[in-house]
């Protein structure tokens, strides 16, 4: 049976077309499964996943639910801006009722800030430290991080408050707020001292690096430092997490965006 020239041209076209599709159609569905796994579809994950009631006893479930030592004065994140989910927030209060001294990078609303301050000892002290967008526009962005723009634009966005969801509350004294970059700011006075930090401030890759350096130079023996927003839809934030875990052993919390790391006592 011979095919004409045009039918076979045809064909040809016809099958080019459908393979340049199912390959789009399939290099599609794999990021969309790094996205929604966050973790590379083959080979072990940058950060293993590990369940939270395994990575820290307080969490251990009895059989019925979690621990009552995990209990917390809890507020949702419904209607709340740059906040962390109810699970996160759990984590966070839960944590704070075992520490003293707690420092978070990224003030925001101050819902978190509130959320560590209602949960931690009556003698605690939590400081946090925000960008004040005052119009000076002088924070440290980097160029050449991935998306800087529209990372610094989040940042503007969430760092307009000079009031904060802590304040006029029974817990506000435990709370001493800091202005400033992150970049500049002097971490020394604290080193070696805080039990609980929590960095979810800027999200370019150099502001994380930044603040992840700080923050560990800062944990106490036998402290936490907790990251948040590890996602590839944070690439700054994914691709410096995954750089630090080959030098340290973090741990990715399941059903969060976390990533935690304890120093050791």
């Amino acid at each position: 049976m011979t095919v004409s020239p045009f039918l076979f041209w045809l064909l040809l076209a016809l099958t080019v077309i459908f393979a340049a599709a199912f390959a789009a159609a399939l290099s599609y569905a794999l990021r969309q499964r790094v996205r929604m796994k966050l973790r590379p579809n083959f080979g072990k994950p940058p950060i293993p996943h590990v369940a939270i009631d395994r990575w820290n006893e307080i969490f251990t479930s009895t059989g019925l639910g979690p621990n009552r030592q995990s209990e917390i004065f809890f507020i949702g994140q419904a209607g709340a801006l740059a906040s962390i989910n109810d699970t996160e927030t759990w984590v966070l209060g839960a944590l704070a009722k075992q520490a003293n001294r707690i420092f978070e990078f990224g003030t925001a609303t101050g819902r978190t800030t509130y959320v560590l301050a209602r949960n931690a000892p009556d003698d605690a002290r939590i400081d946090t430290l925000t960008y004040f967008d005052d119009g000076k526009d002088d924070a440290s962005f980097n160029a050449g991080d991935p998306d800087a723009e529209k990372w610094k634009q989040v940042v503007l966005a969430e760092s307009r408050y000079d009031k904060f969801y802590y304040e006029d509350t029974p817990v506000a004294h435990k709370v001493t707020q800091h202005f400033g970059d992150s970049a500049k700011f002097d971490e020394k006075p604290y080193e070696s001292k805080v039990d609980l930090i929590f960095v979810d401030g800027a999200h370019s890759y150099s502001y994380v690096k930044s603040d992840g350096a700080k923050a560990l130079r800062m944990v106490a023996p036998g402290g936490v430092v907790l990251w948040h927003d590890y996602s590839p839809r944070c690439p700054g934030v994914f691709r410096a997490l995954n750089e630090l875990g080959r030098e340290l052993p973090l741990a990715h919390l399941k059903g969060t965006t976390l990533v935690a790391y304890r120093k050791p006592a």
